[in-house]
């Protein structure tokens, strides 16, 4: 029995337990590194799965020592595992996981590139700059001994081709982590119009044009509901307690949200203004699955959520005044959410289906690899 090692970002498990399931009912020996923390929540609902302690992702240090600690640990935990295939999700795990595999000589090797972060975001400045150019040559050594390096929109794909990251032979697009259809289905709308937005809260999310939308329309509508989930943030661009707190009488603010599916039914659009440089946003898959018609930025990864007018709609990114003109078009035109809604099910069930999306992995590996 081939066994294959999956390494990613801590609280990644929630995304992608799924597909380390299905690697294991196709017969495969699954195995993942995880914190203690993650461990002790997790074991007893994957039973299929070996639990490594691994917590070397945590943290966003980038200091020299703490990443030769990291590479090491990574060489220890491999080392000691002996996977015949490994599996590397988000920045961290796929740059030095790759590059500890290729040193071990390891020759199945895959990577899930979910999003290009912070670094590539288009913004001047040398030091924005600076960190671009570095991440791209460290994704450069490392990739260069990947079997296959999955990505989640095409816009990312290209760019690391055109820039001789990846070749198209040895990279393809999936449709983001998928949904689970079953678990996120459509519920009737709330009686009271309810806008939902659920993000890191940081300003690259889009986080402060939906307050400021929200501020200027809810003098014009003041029986709209505007609801923001997600955790206090560190990140120095993030959206503070104090900041939260004055604008308590537009913005209801319900912390991190542990049943997404819940507070969708409650809500009867979601918001994601985005213009940071995403994969596919999970949520706003759930948002679909849901049933619920989406207001989006023409960005990567996000663009990809919507038919422009059928289940929602694009905005320009950094724009209050375009996501304030498409919110007021909905709170007008109250009888777009049924349409709409239904649309975004329909687009869910064909193109995201997290089995669907799951199934196009493995077929990669089996063909590269099995």
């Amino acid at each position: 029995m081939k066994k294959i090692l999956f390494l990613f970002n801590p609280g990644a498990i929630n995304l992608r337990h799924v597909l380390m399931q299905e690697f294991a009912q196709k017969g495969l020996s699954v195995s993942v590194g995880l914190s203690e923390e993650e461990i002790s929540i997790w074991k007893d609902r994957l039973p299929t799965i070996n639990f490594v302690p691994f917590d070397a992702f945590s943290g966003t240090s980038v200091g020299l020592l703490n990443n030769l600690k990291t590479l090491l640990r990574i060489r220890c935990l491999l080392k000691r595992e002996q996977p015949n295939i490994v599996f590397f999700g988000n920045v961290k795990p796929n740059i030095y996981g790759g590059l500890v595999s290729r040193w071990l000589k390891i020759k199945n090797i895959y990577g899930l590139v979910s999003g290009l972060g912070y670094a590539f975001i288009e913004q001047p400045g040398i030091k924005r700059a600076f960190i671009k150019r570095i991440c791209m040559c460290l994704y450069k050594l490392s990739f260069k001994g990947f079997t296959h390096v999955f990505f989640q929109n095409q816009d990312d794909r290209m760019f690391f081709i055109q820039h001789g990251l990846v070749d198209d032979i040895h990279s393809s697009v999936v449709n983001g982590t998928g949904v689970d259809l079953q678990a996120f289905t459509p519920h009737p709308f709330p009686a009271t119009l309810t806008f939902f937005m659920a993000a890191r809260l940081i300003e690259e999310k889009g986080v402060f044009h939906y307050v400021e939308a929200a501020r200027q329309l809810k003098t014009k509508y003041p029986h709209v509901r505007f609801v923001l989930a997600g955790n206090i943030d560190t990140n120095p661009s993030a959206i503070t307690e104090e900041q939260l707190k004055r604008c308590a009488n537009i913005i209801e603010y319900v912390g991190y949200c542990s049943n997404m599916a819940e507070q969708m039914s409650q809500s009867s659009v979601f918001v994601y203004p985005s213009y940071y440089r995403e994969g596919v946003p999970r949520a706003l898959l759930e948002a679909l699955a849901c049933g619920r018609p989406v207001i989006t930025t023409d960005n990567v990864g996000c663009k990809e959520t919507v038919i422009d007018g059928e289940n929602g709609f694009k905005i320009q990114p950094r724009s209050t005044e375009a996501l304030l003109n498409a919110m007021e078009k909905i709170i007008r035109q109250p009888e777009l959410l049924h349409p709409m809604g239904l649309a975004s099910r329909k687009l869910a069930e064909k193109k995201f289906d997290i089995h669907t999306v799951n199934a196009a992995i493995f077929q990669t590996v089996q063909n590269t690899c099995l």
